[in-house]
C-alpha cells in the first residue's frame, strides 16, 4: 500500500509504503504530525526512512521524523551526504534558513534492496538533479518512486550546486527504457505512468 501526504516545503510530496505492518517513509518535506496520526492509525511500524535527495524540501522535517521513530534507519545514497552537509547544495541557505543535515545515515548504492513487509524495493541510482539522487523500484508491484528525478510533466532542475544536466538525461533515459507500464509516485504533483519497453 501507498498513501501521498501532499502540499509540503515547496508543494513537495511524501509517500509512505507499508506491507504487513512494517513502513518505510520517503521524504520528509511534509510536517510529521499529519503521517505520525496516519502511521498511528494505522499500527505501522517504520522501519526506515528514505531520502531520495538532500534539498531542503525534503528533507527540511527530517529532524522531527528521527525524534517520532527513533527506531527507523535513515538512509540515503552514498553521493549524496556531500548534499545533505552542505547549506548550498541542499539549498536551505538560497531560502534564507541555512541546514547542515548531519545524521548518522544508512547509506546505498545501485542495485541494493529495501524491504517492508512482502514489498521489496530496488534503489536505482539516478544522478542528475543532485549527485546522489534515487529511485525506488518495486517490480511486483510496478510501482516507482522518483523523487525529483522525474515528474508527470517534466523533471528536476539541474541548476543548483552539484547539478548535472548530461547526467540527469542519462537517468531520465534509463528510466524510460525499464521495461512495461509503471506507475510512478515523484516528489511533486501527481502519480503518472511510464511507458516502457514491452
Amino acid at each position: 500500500m501507498i498513501k501521498t501526504f501532499e502540499n509540503g516545503l515547496l508543494s513537495s510530496n511524501v509517500h509512505l509504503i507499508y506491507s504487513l505492518g512494517e513502513g518505510m517513509i520517503v521524504d520528509c518535506g511534509v510536517r510529521v504530525d499529519t503521517v505520525k496520526d496516519f502511521i498511528l492509525e494505522n499500527n505501522i511500524e517504520v522501519k526506515y526512512i528514505v531520502l531520495t535527495h538532500g534539498h531542503y524540501d525534503h528533507c527540511g522535517y527530517l529532524a522531527n521524523y528521527i525524534k517520532a521513530f527513533p527506531m527507523a534507519s535513515v538512509i540515503c545514497h552514498t553521493d549524496e551526504v556531500q548534499v545533505l552537509t552542505d547549506s548550498e547544495a541542499n539549498v536551505s541557505e538560497y531560502l534564507g534558513a541555512p541546514c547542515v543535515y548531519n545524521y548518522d545515515y544508512k547509506l546505498v548504492n545501485e542495485g541494493d534492496k529495501i524491504r517492508v513487509g512482502e514489498l521489496e524495493f530496488s534503489v536505482l541510482h539516478t544522478p542528475g538533479h543532485t549527485p546522489g539522487g534515487i529511485c525506488l523500484l518495486c517490480k511486483e508491484q510496478k510501482l516507482m518512486l522518483t523523487g525529483d528525478t522525474l515528474f508527470k510533466n517534466g523533471y528536476g532542475r539541474y541548476d543548483f550546486k552539484y547539478g548535472d544536466f548530461k547526467s540527469l538525461r542519462q537517468s531520465l533515459l534509463r528510466l524510460l527504457s525499464l521495461d512495461g507500464d509503471i506507475v510512478f509516485y515523484s516528489g511533486h504533483g501527481e502519480k503518472s505512468t511510464i511507458e516502457g519497453e514491452q
